[in-house]
């Protein structure tokens, strides 16, 4: 039995089924009556010990994305990277008649066109999308489907340093845009090596203006940290209105497209994970030691920051 209620221009949906329970809320009344017929399909086989079983890998990554994406610290980028995957004619194809052909045929094709650390987030959606459905769901989905593709390997990326005039060009040009967050979030991230995501989540509760303290609770590692404000750090924060408990009320997408546009106007080529590597070469030039830098960028791994103690001994010997 399936019941649907209307209530504060939403609509609450209700299945049951022998015991079998489930709810969901909706927007839109033909998403919701979708729903319950797949909800229907998917208790009754419960009840009669079978597992549900979707039709396309569209409804899988559907589902995913409204279910297992909004829990992720990296939920904007993934929608952004699942609204584009949907697009594919092969994601649409019936899982009958899908094979891992098709499957290496789309990464071939993408990989005319995109990176091939692009492509592997992508493929890593994919394959964790078809493994919450067999193992939280219980979804009878085909298990071999991506288990053989080869994805070509990613190395890891070079530091890039900025050049001096480049930046100048970004920080004059991105003082005039018609974005006024972009200016100060360059500056944020040149200044404190915060990752996009993490200077975008931060809460004006997050800013001790009388200690002087930037506490970062929503890291990539799951380990809140806290950063030591500068002068220019603090010049930037105290010329910004309170009109949001968030400090810079703007996505990730509206900031990646902005900067974006930016860049080719410019001419630039400068990613803006660029100017976190920016930052932590310039606390290496300050000689602070690995720990110290650790503390402030939230590496986990030694590693990872001895690429930047390399790359100024390079510097330093050349």
């Amino acid at each position: 039995m399936a019941t649907i209620r209307k209530r504060n221009n939403k609509y609450q949906v209700q299945v049951r089924i022998k015991g079998q329970y489930a709810s969901d809320t909706f927007v839109n009344l033909n998403h919701a009556r979708s729903w319950i017929r797949q909800k229907e399909i998917e208790l009754e086989g419960r009840v009669l010990g079978k597992r549900y079983k979707p039709k396309t890998m569209l409804e899988i990554l559907n589902q995913y994305k409204k279910k297992t994406t909004p829990l992720k610290k990296s939920s904007q980028n993934e929608i952004i990277i699942i609204n584009a995957l949907v697009k594919h004619k092969w994601i649409q194809k019936p899982l009958s008649s899908l094979c891992p052909s098709d499957v290496a045929n789309y990464r071939d094709m993408r990989l005319q066109t995109i990176k091939a650390s692009s492509f592997a987030r992508e493929f890593c959606i994919l394959k964790h999308a078809l493994k919450v459905a067999e193992v939280e769901w219980n979804w009878n989905v085909p298990t071999n489907l991506l288990g053989n593709i080869k994805i070509p390997k990613v190395h890891a990326k070079a530091i890039r340093r900025i050049d001096d005039i480049d930046l100048e060009r970004l920080l004059i040009a991105s003082a005039k845009h018609t974005n006024k967050y972009l200016n100060p979030i360059i500056k944020l991230a040149l200044e404190t090596a915060m990752r996009r995501g993490e200077i975008l989540s931060l809460k004006w509760s997050d800013i001790d203006m009388h200690r002087g303290l930037i506490i970062i609770d929503n890291t990539k590692t799951g380990f809140s940290r806290s950063i030591q404000m500068n002068d220019k750090v603090r010049f930037v924060l105290s010329s910004l209105n309170k009109e949001d408990e968030r400090v810079f009320p703007i996505t990730i997408n509206s900031l990646r497209l902005c900067y974006q546009r930016l860049c080719k106007k410019l001419c630039v080529k400068v990613r803006f994970h660029d100017f976190r590597h920016e930052a932590i070469s310039r606390l290496f030039e300050k000689n602070l030691s690995i720990p110290h830098i650790a503390s402030i960028s939230g590496h986990r791994t030694m590693s990872q920051l001895f690429r930047y103690a390399h790359f100024k001994a390079s510097v330093d010997a050349s």
